[in-house]
């Protein structure tokens, strides 16, 4: 299965995006749409993982007062275990050309995943969109 990551330039790619993040966070995680859809949508930056010419997951990336948060990766259930989530993060991590801290929010599931991508969790758990348990993590190496 070949995967093409690339950043969205137009509406329509932008419309994809959002069409992956309700299927994944609204109807599959029931995280009401007020919360997923936020008031960072024209701050962040965003990718589409594709496949055979679908887009099939997506993420973003924005600067906040802590440095880059990365966050809304997700990929449509059935392209899962594919090594599609692995390469929107090395792609978003190849982006940056920061000094500044790379951090995420990751949902409890998932923390295994990005500690393989060379990230550590700070801090306690917390709940986050509609009480799912998360847990901040910092980039702090490469694989």
């Amino acid at each position: 299965m070949e995967v093409n990551v690339k950043i969205i330039e137009t509406t329509d790619e932008k419309a994809a995006v959002l069409a992956i993040r309700r299927t994944v966070f609204i109807e599959e995680q029931n995280i009401p749409q007020n919360i997923e859809i936020d008031a960072n949508e024209e701050k962040a930056n965003y990718i589409l993982a594709y496949v055979d010419g679908q887009p099939v997951g997506t993420a973003r990336w924005r600067e906040t007062e802590l440095g880059i948060k990365l966050e809304r990766f997700a990929v449509l259930p059935h392209f899962r275990c594919h090594g599609i989530g692995k390469k929107l993060t090395r792609f978003i991590l190849n982006e940056m050309n920061s000094q500044k801290s790379i951090y995420l929010n990751a949902q409890e599931s998932v923390i295994p995943f990005y500690q393989k991508c060379g990230f550590q969790t700070v801090g306690p758990k917390f709940d986050e969109a509609n009480g799912i348990p998360h847990q901040k993590m910092i980039y702090l190496e490469s694989e």
